[in-house]
């Protein structure tokens, strides 16, 4: 507020002229104020983008993880079932695709028989459905007879219908007659965070060498048992439990599935 004197006909007034505006208190209200308001603000644009990149994330992470457990689907479902087997310390699951597949007409050599061993078996057309037929497999009854520099239940195929690479006794008779043509082995594995596929596996080795080139499936994979396997028998189905997490951004999705192969002996 001020004062102005004024002389009217030699008297003299005092006038009072207050002046507007903001005391030091009221302005720092203000300040204190506009600063929480957009410091409320600034949180609330960021939850929101941190909300909305999460979210772009996890689709992402959705649709990828997705995309390789369906193929993995895929590909083990044309398996034989009792060629599937755990290895690399449970980090790997290794399977022989079936090419082709059909019915031969007499019983084979077998142990049981003990008939002379053959390089011909009579049997129906062949066909070739996936892949290149490699080994021809009967009457297989686990991994054991699958695998190795000498398999009891396999044995390599020359070609037509059917001649083999060798004579050969096999361990059993298919129960139906069944032989099945099979592509050299495959195999997914869990290696440094990385799904991988291999192909042409050595079907002599005990497992999957993991060095070896290989498909890159999925990055940022773990899990501490990938593979599981309940072993499939002449009228139960052969399942594997595929559990892995995958992670991006900061986020991580729990993926389990179950793949059954149907037994046909």
């Amino acid at each position: 507020m001020k004062h102005q004197s004024l002389k009217v006909n030699g008297l003299s007034f005092t006038k009072r002229i207050y002046s507007s505006g903001f005391t030091l208190i009221e302005l720092i209200v203000v300040v204190v104020i506009l600063s929480i308001l957009a410091t409320i603000g600034t949180g609330f644009v960021v939850k929101t983008t941190e909300s909305y990149q999460r979210t772009q994330t996890r689709a992402i992470l959705v649709n990828s993880s997705r995309q390789a457990l369906e193929r993995m689907t895929r590909q083990l479902r044309v398996a034989l079932p009792y060629s599937v087997r755990v290895t690399n310390a449970g980090s790997c699951i290794e399977f022989m695709p079936i090419a082709g597949g059909g019915n031969y007409f007499e019983p084979v050599p077998d142990n049981q028989n003990l008939a002379a061993a053959t390089t011909t078996i009579a049997a129906s057309p062949v066909s070739v459905d996936f892949g290149n037929p490699v080994y021809v497999a009967i009457g297989a009854m686990s991994a054991a007879e699958i695998y190795g520099a000498t398999a009891v239940s396999r044995a390599g195929y020359a070609g037509g219908s059917i001649t083999l690479n060798s004579a050969k006794r096999w361990q059993r008779n298919s129960v139906n007659k069944r032989y099945y043509l099979l592509d050299n082995p495959q195999a997914f594995c869990v290696v440094a965070n990385v799904l991988r596929f291999y192909q042409g596996v050595n079907v002599a080795n005990a497992g999957v060498d993991v060095a070896a080139a290989s498909d890159i499936i999925a990055r940022n994979v773990s899990s501490a048992a990938p593979f599981a396997l309940a072993a499939g028998t002449e009228n139960r189905n052969t399942a594997i439990t595929i559990s892995l997490d995958f992670s991006s951004g900061g986020e991580t999705i729990n993926f389990t599935q179950r793949v059954l192969i149907r037994n046909v002996p």
